[in-house]
C-alpha cells in the first residue's frame, strides 16, 4: 500500500524476468512429473505437492506480469499490484490448507473415538 500511495518506482531488473521465464517452463514439467509419480505410488502427499507446483505457476504467471509490464510501460503501480495479486493467491491457499488440516483433524478424531 505504502509503494501505491508514495507513488515508489520498483528497481528494474531483467534478471528477474529471465528466472521467472525459466520458471514458466520448468514448473509445469515439474508438476506433471510430480503428478506422475504420485499417481503411480498412490501417494497423496506427493499429488498435494504436485499441485501446490502448479500453484506457484500462476504466482509466476502475476509475478512475470507485473515485473514484465513495468519493463514495458515504467507504470509503478503495476509491481504493487502484483503484489496484492500474490498476496490474495497465498490468502486464498493458506485457507484451503488450514480447511483442509481442521477437516483431516476431525477424521483423526473420529478413528480415535472409535
Amino acid at each position: 500500500m505504502r509503494s501505491l500511495l508514495d507513488r515508489e518506482t520498483p528497481d528494474s531488473s531483467p534478471v528477474s524476468l529471465i528466472l521467472l521465464t525459466a520458471s514458466l517452463i520448468v514448473m509445469p514439467l515439474l508438476a506433471a512429473a510430480k503428478r506422475r509419480v504420485g499417481l503411480a505410488l498412490h501417494d497423496n502427499l506427493i499429488l498435494a505437492d504436485a499441485a501446490e507446483t502448479r500453484i506457484c505457476v500462476l504466482l509466476s504467471v502475476s509475478t512475470l506480469l507485473g515485473v514484465g509490464l513495468y519493463e514495458l510501460t515504467a507504470a509503478g503501480w503495476l509491481e504493487p499490484v502484483a503484489g496484492f495479486v500474490i498476496a490474495a493467491f497465498a490468502i486464498h491457499e493458506g485457507n484451503e490448507a488450514r480447511e483442509g488440516e481442521l477437516a483431516e483433524n476431525h477424521e483423526g478424531d473420529d478413528d480415535h473415538d472409535r
